[in-house]
C-alpha cells in the first residue's frame, strides 16, 4: 500500500525538506518489485542524512501499520517493512517498545522486529536481526532463472 504523508492539520514534518515531495511515496505502478523500488528511491534518500525531523516522520506516517511503501525517516519501506536504511539511521528513532509478556525471550525481541519499534532491555541480549525482504525476492529471481542447456 502507497500512502501520502500529507495529513489534515500541522504536523512538525510539514517543515522537513521531503514534505509533499511524491518521490518519498512512490507509486504502486512506478516499481515492480523491491529492488525497482530501492533504485528509485535512493537517489533522493540522501535528504534524511542530515533531516532532524526522521523519527518525527516515522511517528506521523507509522510506516509499519499504515502499511507505507516509500522513504520515512532515513528509510526505505515497503508494505510497512524496512528493506533499506541510510547507515546513520538510528534504531532510537523507531517507535519505543510496546512492553509485552513474550519480553525477555527471543519472541519478544521477534514480536518488537515485526512490529518495527525499538528493542526492550529485557529482549535486547536476545535480538537477532531479521531477514530483508528483498533477500527472499533475489531467491525467488534465481530460482526462476533456468540454467543454459548444454
Amino acid at each position: 500500500m502507497t500512502g501520502s504523508r500529507t495529513l489534515i492539520g500541522t504536523h512538525v514534518t510539514d517543515h522537513a525538506p521531503c514534505f509533499g515531495d511524491e518521490d518519498f511515496a512512490i507509486a504502486d505502478d512506478r516499481w515492480k518489485n523491491g529492488t525497482e523500488l530501492v533504485a528509485i528511491c535512493e537517489p533522493v534518500l540522501y535528504v534524511c542524512g542530515g533531516c532532524p525531523y526522521r523519527a518525527a516522520c516515522i511517528r506521523q506516517v507509522v510506516p509499519a501499520k499504515s502499511l507505507f511503501t516509500g522513504i520515512c525517516g532515513g528509510r526505505i519501506w515497503l508494505n510497512g517493512a524496512i528493506i533499506h536504511e541510510l547507515p546513520e539511521a538510528d534504531s532510537s528513532e523507531l517507535p519505543v517498545p510496546v512492553i509485552r509478556k513474550s519480553c525477555g525471550t527471543a519472541a519478544g525481541s521477534r514480536a518488537h522486529r515485526r512490529a518495527v519499534e525499538q528493542q526492550c532491555p529485557r529482549c535486547l541480549p536476545h535480538y537477532r536481526p531479521g531477514p530483508n525482504p528483498l533477500d527472499a525476492e533475489e531467491q525467488a529471481a534465481q530460482q526462476l532463472q533456468l540454467p543454459d542447456a548444454p
